[in-house]
């Protein structure tokens, strides 16, 4: 009998042997991306290292718009449905990673997904694509959204309609072809599935009373608004489920800043607040904690750090481009602005605005306290005490991140307003459509408006935005009342006389 059993499991290991070594082999090997020396394509297409977490099998992610275009935004087919720009002749829009793990190539977001940014000068223009801009477009919810529906779907999401759709475009291998069937079309729905429950909080009706000492607990009882298009909650997630700290009802929605002029805050000398609200002060950290908020483990980053220094490198050095307001253009070209309005605009810059948003100036890339503000506190009030313990200690299997800038604050960072033509709307929760309405009294600031649509706003600065214009056919409509979307505060320039302020608009549409 024990010959018998010894027999038995010695049979058993050397399978285990066997097993093991061959499925790392074909489903979870690395295989490095194709090497390029081109900064952009790594910023555009390179890994973060999340392919394990967040890779969708490429034939699968491919055919997914195909098979469930209702749960697209806008019931739109195709993934241009969720802003991301397409460059002619690419096989993935820019966002988009593909890298091969085992034999089995996988697409997973990247730092582009939500960087990117896009304007059109005319509205039967192209659009032009902005590297490391703003996402004003993105809407990274309804990307989310749609692979959750899809994951709820059992009926429709099946191995047979997947196969289908993938051999209808694709003469796949029998190999292949039985791992997608009986292995990774399962595995995809059961992760889609998973990640429906942790982002259950973005939908969850909320009570503060429970929890108390919140910031405006009457309408935190309401659900937590939709982040739409350039809006994304990005450190709620990570509490969440990184840092395992229970919800606490905050609103963390913010728009998505473009990454220009950091080579300017790797300064030693000195520490410059990083994120709305300066939560960090290491441009390092930040990106190697975006990434993990994607999806990137330790075991990831060591695949990933070469492309995480390039991609760090890139943006170090991204300009916006030029602002499209002239002088120089002829004066009825609807970008035309006046030369001496333009300087006497300037003029009032210096004295009102520089010493928070000019490099050098006094308070520049420091925390403005919310008093002083009195902008919509929820994204303040989002990062906790708690969630800055948690991940300065973040480990993660044993291994030490070793975060060290996190810092909470009550107060929301003076940046640079360079490209500020390109960044409507405006505050950190994007709750003001044009700069025009930014230099009105918050009482006579638009309550509701449309954003997400690209159209440069030739008049007001930032972009089109009005109930009744195209912007309502292409946009998400806004509604300043809602938890989180308050657009009161910031109330500098708006005591102006007209004369200055309409100076100090065309000046700031110059940047």
């Amino acid at each position: 009998m024990i010959r018998i059993i010894s027999i038995v499991l010695a049979i058993l290991l050397a399978l285990i042997a066997i097993v093991v070594p061959l499925a790392w082999f074909v489903l979870l090997r690395p295989v490095a991306q194709p090497a390029t020396n081109d900064p952009l394509r790594v910023f555009d297409h390179g890994s973060i290292g999340n392919e394990n977490a967040q890779g969708i099998p490429y034939w699968i992610w491919r055919v997914l718009p195909t098979l469930f275009p209702d749960y697209l935004p806008g019931n739109q087919d195709g993934y241009g449905s969720i802003g991301v720009y397409w460059i002619a002749g690419e096989e993935l829009p820019v966002g988009f990673s593909k890298k091969t793990l085992g034999v089995i190539p996988r697409v997973a977001p990247n730092c582009a997904f939500c960087h990117q940014g896009s304007y059109r000068l005319h509205a039967d223009d192209p659009a032009t694509f902005v590297p490391a801009g703003a996402g004003t477009r993105i809407n990274v919810q309804g990307f989310l959204r749609f692979l959750t529906a899809i994951g709820r779907d059992n009926d429709r999401f099946t191995a047979d309609n997947v196969m289908t759709a993938i051999t209808a475009i694709y003469d796949m291998p029998l190999g292949e072809r039985l791992l997608y069937r009986y292995l990774l079309i399962p595995a995809v729905r059961k992760g889609f599935a998973e990640q429906a429950t942790r982002f259950a909080w973005m939908d969850a009706r909320l009570d503060c009373s429970l929890v108390g000492g919140t910031a405006d607990a009457h309408s935190r009882t309401s659900l937590r608004p939709d982040w739409g298009p350039g809006r994304i909650d990005p450190f709620n997630p990570a509490k969440f489920f990184n840092l395992k700290l229970p919800d606490d009802c905050t609103i963390g929605n913010s728009d998505i800043m473009p990454l220009w002029h950091l080579d300017g805050l790797t300064d030693p000398s000195r520490d410059y607040s990083l994120h709305w609200d300066g939560l960090s002060t290491s441009l390092r950290e930040t990106a190697i904690s975006g990434a993990i908020g994607d999806g990137m483990d330790y075991q990831g980053y060591a695949g990933a750090k070469a492309a995480l220094d390039t991609i760090m490198d890139f943006v170090r050095l991204q300009r916006p481009p030029p602002s499209p307001f002239s002088a120089e253009r002829g004066e009825d070209d609807p970008y035309h602005v006046d030369a001496v309005q333009v300087a006497k605009g300037k003029a009032v810059y210096a004295d009102r605005c520089a010493a928070c948003h000019e490099p050098g100036g006094s308070r520049y890339r420091t925390v403005i306290s919310a008093t002083e503000l009195g902008t919509d506190r929820h994204r303040i009030d989002m990062w906790t005490e708690a969630a800055k313990e948690r991940y300065s200690s973040y480990r993660e299997g044993g291994y030490d991140w070793g975060f060290r800038a996190f810092h909470k604050t009550n107060g929301y960072t003076a940046g640079e307003l360079s490209g500020l033509w390109l960044r409507g709307p405006y505050l950190h929760n994007g709750s003001v459509p044009t700069l025009r309405d930014l230099l009105s009294p918050p009482s006579e600031r638009p309550k509701t408006f449309y954003r997400g649509y690209d159209l440069v706003d030739a008049s007001n600065g930032g972009f089109v935005s009005q109930a009744g214009t195209v912007a309502a056919r292409f946009g998400t409509l806004y509604d300043t009342s809602l938890p989180g979307n308050a657009n009161g505060g910031h109330a500098y320039g708006t005591d102006l006389p007209a004369t200055e302020k309409d100076a100090l608009l065309a000046f700031l549409k110059t940047l």
